[in-house]
């Protein structure tokens, strides 16, 4: 039997969420033909696209840093006031109660890619993204909530999941409608802050579910489809570089790097600086170094083991491949433990002490940036190992280049 046929079938085996598929085909029909219709009739004003916007941000970043990266991961400490917004606007994006978003998502990281992840991508695209949400989930609310503990403990959580529909009706229609009426325009207002922002801000949230786990690259982790794309960050409020979340689900970053699109990171840094953030939380860099060089050996390996190369050919390259990793993470280690030292120490020290220490500090820096060129130099050589030929036979050639390679 076809495995995924069968997946399918199962997931047929569901009832059908009547209310949610209504809503689902209902929203986009009115979000694209009403806004069209009525741009139509009436043209569309500056306060019709600034609606759409601020609503669209308030929606995005409370799912993204709201409901994801703080209710869901924990990765940071957040503010009542920073929490009631997020809760406030969440239930504006019409994606459930944070305690249901929540559970589900910590579901899809326990079981990814099984038949007990939610979302599970292995029964399609199509599924991952929008079909799952057509589906009852029948489970009872205490099998349900089972990981969530926590979330059951807090009080504003509680209440949001109580007064959910209420706060949809409200912020999500009701607001914008407001603020188009103050032009006497309210039709224009719900279509533009309410109906075409729902719909945008849900399938930007869906792409992470779908095109996430199709398309991209897996830089830290080949144990799950989760995939990095720096293309879906501008989209997606930062959420982009899932290989690297699923990784690092505690760190409350995505992009970890400055030049990486995270809106959702640069909204916590800003909240932190107004002291309605804290203890953002981070994943050891020699880890994230650790999982990237792993990766990256097992690539050079499988792609040296299919090149045909004799045993005493592979034994020399593995050894430039160690040794070169153990380059790479001491420097990587001794320059952190330098910092951290400095960082501890420094208020008590001498002016010249400091210096001293900076000067230390650089050298450890230009080691490590040092030893990080040459290991890429190592992977881009073993790249340069051609597929095996017609008779599966390694040049000399191409193992002598990755052998001159300089790792230390």
């Amino acid at each position: 039997m076809d495995v995924s046929a069968a997946k399918g079938r199962a997931a047929q085996k569901k009832p059908l969420n009547f209310v949610n598929s209504a809503f689902l085909i209902i929203t986009p029909i009115v979000a694209i033909a009403g806004t069209a219709w009525y741009v139509y009739q009436h043209g569309v004003t500056w306060l019709e696209l600034a609606n759409f916007t601020v609503m669209y941000f308030l929606t995005g970043l409370s799912i993204t840093a709201g409901y994801h990266r703080y209710y869901s991961h924990k990765t940071y400490e957040c503010s009542k006031p920073l929490q009631l917004l997020y809760l406030i606007f969440g239930a504006a994006a019409v994606e459930n109660s944070v305690l249901n978003w929540a559970s589900d998502h910590r579901d899809h990281h326990r079981f990814v890619d099984t038949d007990e992840d939610p979302y599970n991508i292995l029964r399609g695209g199509l599924y991952a993204h929008i079909g799952w949400i057509f589906y009852k989930d029948t489970r009872s609310n205490g099998e349900k909530y089972q990981n969530c503990p926590d979330l059951l403990k807090n009080p504003l959580v509680v209440w949001q999941d109580k007064w959910y529909l209420f706060l949809v009706v409200v912020a999500s229609f009701g607001l914008p409608a407001y603020v188009g009426l103050i032009e006497g325009r309210p039709v224009g207002g719900l279509l533009w802050g309410g109906f075409l922002r729902i719909v945008v801000v849900q399938h930007m949230t869906f792409f992470i579910n779908s095109l996430a786990h199709m398309w991209g690259t897996r830089p830290y982790s080949e144990e799950n489809t989760a995939r990095d794309n720096w293309w879906l960050g501008p989209f997606t409020f930062g959420e982009g570089y899932h290989n690297f979340h699923h990784k690092f689900q505690a760190d409350y970053r995505n992009g970890i790097h400055w030049y990486q699109f995270d809106l959702a990171k640069w909204w916590l840094f800003v909240m932190k600086n107004l002291g309605l953030a804290s203890n953002m939380r981070k994943a050891p860099e020699a880890l994230i170094l650790k999982a990237k060089l792993e990766v990256q050996m097992r690539h050079v390996e499988a792609r040296l083991a299919a090149s045909g190369a004799s045993e005493r050919m592979w034994k020399l390259v593995q050894f430039r491949l160690d040794n070169g990793r153990r380059r790479f993470e001491e420097a990587m280690a001794q320059y952190h433990a330098a910092k951290l030292e400095y960082q501890r120490q420094k208020a008590e020290w001498t002016a010249d002490v400091r210096r001293q220490w900076n000067e230390k500090l650089a050298a450890h820096e230009e080691d490590l940036a040092d030893a990080r060129r040459r290991w890429a130099n190592l992977i881009r050589a073993m790249n340069r190992i051609p597929h095996p030929s017609a008779q599966g036979i390694l040049t000399i050639t191409a193992v002598l280049n990755v052998l001159k390679t300089r790792i230390w």
